[in-house]
């Protein structure tokens, strides 16, 4: 709601009175900046990863204009939390993806800290990512700046996935009986007596538990920490089975064009990534907590066909496995698996135990 209120608001703010006198004290004639920020995490939360990206990048866009039109120059303050469905992903593509305009030369982000010992901690590793984030945001500011602005072949069809997308993944949410499923089939009541967070996990503490006191940080991790990545990849198979559904022409455009888009081969990169991540060997494991066996039945038989059907759909635009197209990635993600697989083991031991 607030995205895509962000025109709305950035005119009236730029156009208040104060704002004026402000800007002419501030600035003594020398070109006027404003900063933005954006936050990734709560876009994510309120309508799924796919519907997300394009309300971000619309939004973004959207308040480029306004400003250029008051002779305002723009930056962002980015957001974007530590894991995919939280607005992470590669740096370069992620500037790569932004919309033509919106980077400025200024540029602002958050570095989560669950990422920052991994980014950080050693000098090999310091020097790569810091090198990497300004190599990245000044050839992207260059190409804003003096590039050509280029047609993306397949921005047409977003707007329509992002919507059969956020069909799907509200409809989800608010399916009888998803909250009782969702509390005893992930972590969510640890993580929220854990106290390892920088904030609470709810906005008001109020005693009884809704998804909208829930803050977007306990959200994620506790689908990640049961492998399920739900918030990383739900509701993207179904828009695009309904667009090939429905336009069978234009999904066959889509698929054939996939790769000239670097927005939309950002997103479902993003997406396939974090669907790989997912095991539903595990997630059936986290699922057997759940006591309601009828319950446990339903959601898993929602979340699974939605989880095959969206592997399926991107094997198909992407015209491959994610095996066949991303070997060091799938392997990486191999190796790991067999010291996760024995950590997951004992932590749904340990959670049974608590509860």
């Amino acid at each position: 709601g607030d995205l895509d209120a962000s025109e709305r608001l950035l005119t009236g703010f730029l156009d208040h009175p104060v704002t004026i006198r402000s800007f002419k004290l501030r600035f003594q004639g020398a070109q006027v900046f404003q900063q933005v920020m954006l936050g990734y995490s709560d876009s994510n939360k309120d309508c799924g990863i796919l519907t997300a990206a394009w309300a971000l990048h619309r939004a973004e866009k959207a308040m480029v204009d306004v400003a250029a039109e008051r002779n305002v120059k723009l930056g962002y303050f980015h957001g974007r939390g530590g894991t995919i469905s939280r607005g992470a992903g590669p740096t370069q593509w992620f500037m790569a993806a932004l919309p033509h305009g919106s980077m400025s030369g200024h540029f602002r982000m958050t570095e989560q800290g669950e990422t920052i010992a991994q980014k950080y901690a050693n000098l090999s590793n310091a020097t790569y990512n810091a090198e990497l984030l300004v190599a990245s945001a000044a050839s992207t500011a260059a190409q804003h700046q003096y590039g050509k602005n280029t047609d993306d072949p397949c921005i047409q069809y977003v707007a329509r996935l992002a919507e059969g997308s956020e069909d799907a993944y509200k409809e989800l949410l608010r399916t009888e009986g998803f909250i009782p499923f969702y509390r005893e089939a992930t972590i969510i009541d640890a993580l929220e007596n854990s106290r390892i967070g920088s904030r609470p996990a709810r906005r008001t503490g109020k005693k009884d538990f809704s998804l909208d006191d829930l803050r977007a940080i306990p959200w994620v991790f506790s689908w990640t920490q049961a492998r399920f990545y739900l918030p990383g990849w739900f509701g993207t198979g179904s828009a695009l089975k309904k667009l090939k559904d429905e336009s069978p022409q234009e999904f066959a455009e889509l698929k054939e064009n996939l790769s000239k888009s670097i927005f939309l081969t950002y997103v479902l990169t993003n997406v396939e990534t974090n669907l790989a991540s997912a095991n539903r060997e595990l997630m059936e494991s986290y699922a057997n907590l759940v006591t309601d066996e009828a319950l446990r039945a339903k959601f898993m038989g929602i979340i699974l066909s939605e989880f095959e059907l969206t592997r399926e759909l991107l094997t198909e635009v992407f015209n491959g496995s994610f095996e066949q197209r991303r070997p060091r990635m799938s392997k990486t993600l191999d190796i790991r698996e067999e010291p996760l697989q024995v950590l997951h083991k004992q932590q749904v031991n340990l959670i049974t135990e608590w509860r």
